[in-house]
């Protein structure tokens, strides 16, 4: 019991001394204007990555190559899933050779048409099928754009659902992935703080996991509070280095707030 009451005590001590080196600010002006006290208010929030994507796919074409698995890292444009599309690339060369013959057919009725040979209405009908050939290639172009998946962002994958060989299942995501290099903080608080916080607000975020204290600021603050249970969301952006930190994690974030009375939790 003494150990566990000691180990809390250093945990409050950390907290207390991370909250009081970013806010030098703030505790001035409370020293200098004697009306007021700074007090900490703290609530239960969880990190969150700020890009958290599922990957699918509308293709009919089995996997050629997924290179990443499970937990590893990836860089931004790296092919994530290739797809073995030998059928969309010939029925695209398909598209682009009837795009050709509708272009010389254009011409030679066009040709027709100075001597007199062809009329208006199938010159008309030349340019018709032209337009349509050309946009037959480009989607099937579009969808050739789609065989290999490339990563959005730098970030780490989560989740593999799909080997080598394998047809895409629809309506099933074949990879999720996140940006752990950018995470967020997100937690609800009371409706009443709106009085006193806002954008640009620093507060430290006790990590449970890990034990670490963290930098942040809010980011962001839900336009509509929520009417039942009075509260209102609260995204916050860690600040500097994030340590041991994973999205999924939870802790307590501790935000300081000016007042002239006390804060109800």
């Amino acid at each position: 019991m003494r150990a566990a009451q000691i180990s809390y005590r250093v945990v409050c001590l950390q907290i207390t001394i991370a909250i009081g080196s970013i806010l030098p600010a703030m505790a001035q002006e409370q020293a200098s204007e004697g009306s007021s006290q700074l007090l900490n208010a703290d609530v239960r929030g969880i990190v969150r990555p700020a890009n958290r994507l599922d990957i699918g796919t509308d293709l009919i074409a089995p996997v050629e190559s997924a290179p990443f698995r499970d937990g590893q890292a990836f860089q931004k444009g790296d092919v994530l899933i290739r797809f073995a599309c030998q059928r969309y690339r010939a029925e695209w060369n398909a598209a682009q050779a009837s795009a050709h013959s509708a272009q010389l057919a254009l011409k030679q009725k066009t040709e027709l048409r100075r001597y007199g040979a062809a009329g208006n209405g199938e010159v008309d009908i030349a340019k018709a099928d032209l337009a349509r050939s050309r946009a037959e290639a480009a989607a099937l172009a579009a969808r050739l754009e789609g065989c290999e998946i490339a990563a959005p962002f730098d970030g780490r994958v989560i989740e593999l659902n799909v080997r080598t060989s394998e047809m895409p299942r629809s309506g099933h995501p074949l990879m999720t992935i996140l940006d752990d290099r950018t995470l967020e903080i997100e937690f609800v608080a009371p409706s009443h703080w709106l009085r006193w916080i806002v954008v640009g607000q620093p507060f430290a975020f006790h990590v449970d996991e890990t034990d670490e204290i963290l930098s942040a600021t809010v980011e962001r603050i839900a336009a509509e509070v929520d009417a039942i249970s009075q509260t209102i969301q609260i995204v916050g952006r860690i600040e500097g280095d994030k340590g041991r930190t994973l999205a999924g994690m939870s802790g307590t974030a501790y935000l300081p707030s000016e007042t002239t009375g006390a804060i109800a939790k």
